[in-house]
């Protein structure tokens, strides 16, 4: 219990409190919270019960009324930083960015050595979409911090998000700390940092996710025309298609590469620390990844035999869902407007397992939805580049689908809540100018405009093919 201290036992309302307190203690949490309302219509100035009663609903989502609950106690105690804090944190959740931060500039002027209100303002400036402002709260932290690893990290993300690539790039390495690794000791021969490669044996490996994997392999190139001799360490999912795409690089499985020596190594997101550090050394055109003639013939064929009529891949979401992540992306059900224009062929693209939410779609909006169940779109990448070949658009959350469309060189959307910072602030993304971005209002919740621009966007595009 915080935001105040315990009132004394001969006020209204304490005896509630305290049976709300031992209910909490031993686990009980639906007796507490009954305990806390007790309380509170007997005595609404209890600043512990608002505090306590807004924490356990905030376990159980009741976000809204936890805001209130938590709202009542910084109000009667205007000094507990906690109380703000928490504020702040529920309204964040509620999509109500400018209430959390009216909450964490209280926090703040309570307790201006606290650096917790300044990072949670940070964060929610970045929610807004105020990168430059939430980079100054991130350096406010720091100032007060300096190894707060996720304000050096957030601030990394408002850099770049901003398109200050030297700077970002810079801080873009504190994701070692935050790992608690030093990349520097992955191997026995030096790490790259940006010198003259020419002539040179180098080992790119590879790190994060499969989208960041592809989005740097595009600085590869450059290193081949430095004169560097590249093996390239990938997923084993993506192997044969970079193969391919660089015939003069060795591209192996991720930690097959043995005792061999190299010159030097490098982890694949620290090539665009060197070589991507303004906007006029991201190449024209992105596109690399081309399919093996029999999965692009076997898609050609299967595709054929649907009526005429544009052909347009889907994903809707991640296969990573926090709650957090939630809030980022859209859900099958609100693309009523584009499901819903006829003459288009939809073609999933989703990579887990959706099919409920398929035939939920199909259903509400008279729309069908072609999967073909036998194939892996997770780990058949090789089938994935082939069907992304034979599409004539791509509609698609800022996921792996993102990154590989762009690699073939498909038009594309992609649905953005406004924190993807690989699109830099740019409507079309950098790496592969085939995206472009469609970005939802900062501080809104819903999806409705954002898909019906697309929708609109749709029809324009495909023109004559979609009767209107």
């Amino acid at each position: 219990m915080t935001a105040g201290s315990m009132p004394s036992l001969g006020e209204p309302g304490m005896k509630a409190l305290r049976k709300g307190l031992a209910a909490q203690q031993a686990g009980q949490p639906n007796e507490a919270i009954a305990h806390y309302r007790t309380a509170l219509r007997q005595h609404p100035g209890l600043a512990p019960a608002h505090f306590n009663l807004g924490q356990l609903l905030r376990e159980q989502g009741c976000y809204a009324e936890a805001a209130a609950c938590f709202e009542g106690a910084a109000r009667l105690r205007p000094g507990a930083v906690d109380a703000w804090l928490n504020l702040g944190v529920m309204c964040e959740k509620l999509d109500r960015h400018r209430d959390a931060l009216a909450a964490y500039e209280r926090a703040t002027a309570a307790n201006p050595a606290d650096p917790a209100p300044q990072y949670n303002r940070g964060n929610a400036l970045l929610g807004l979409g105020d990168f430059a402002g939430a980079a100054i709260a991130f350096r406010a932290v720091i100032e007060l911090d300096p190894g707060h690893l996720d304000a050096q990290w957030n601030l990394a993300t408002a850099l770049l998000s901003m398109g200050q690539f030297e700077a970002g790039w810079r801080q873009y390495e504190w994701r070692w700390k935050k790992l608690r690794v030093d990349p520097a000791d992955r191997f026995p021969w030096p790490l790259w940092r940006g010198e003259a490669v020419a002539g040179k044996s180098i080992l790119v490996w590879r790190e994060q996710g499969l989208g960041d994997e592809l989005l740097f392999v595009t600085c590869v190139r450059e290193l081949v025309s430095a004169g560097a001799d590249v093996t390239l360490a990938a997923s084993p999912r993506l192997v044969s298609l970079l193969a391919r795409a660089f015939p003069s690089v060795a591209v192996i499985p991720d930690g097959s590469w043995g005792a061999a020596p190299f010159d030097c190594h490098v982890p694949i997101g620290g090539l665009a620390r060197y070589l991507r550090q303004r906007a006029d050394q991201f190449p024209p055109s992105a596109k690399f990844l081309v399919p093996e003639s029999t999965h692009a013939t076997r898609w050609s064929t299967r595709l054929d035999q649907l009526e005429p009529g544009p052909r347009i891949g889907i994903c809707w979401r991640s296969g990573l869902m926090t709650e957090e992540r939630n809030r980022q992306y859209t859900e099958l059900c609100d693309w009523g407007p584009l499901l819903s224009i006829p003459g288009v062929h939809w073609i999933n693209l989703q990579y887990d397992e959706c099919t409920a939410e398929v035939a939920r779609a199909e259903k509400a909006f008279g729309a069908t939805i072609h999967q073909w169940r036998k194939e892996d779109l997770k780990n058949d990448l090789e089938s994935v580049v082939g069907l992304l070949w034979n599409l004539d658009y791509v509609i698609t959350a800022p996921t792996a689908v993102s990154s590989l469309a762009g690699g073939v060189g498909v038009a594309t959307l992609e649905l953005d809540a406004g924190g993807d910072w690989t699109t830099h602030g740019e409507e079309r993304s950098p790496w592969f100018p085939s995206i472009r971005v469609i970005r939802r209002p900062s501080g809104t919740l819903g999806w409705g405009s954002v898909i019906e621009r697309v929708a609109d966007d749709v029809r324009r595009s495909v023109g004559e093919m979609v009767p209107r």
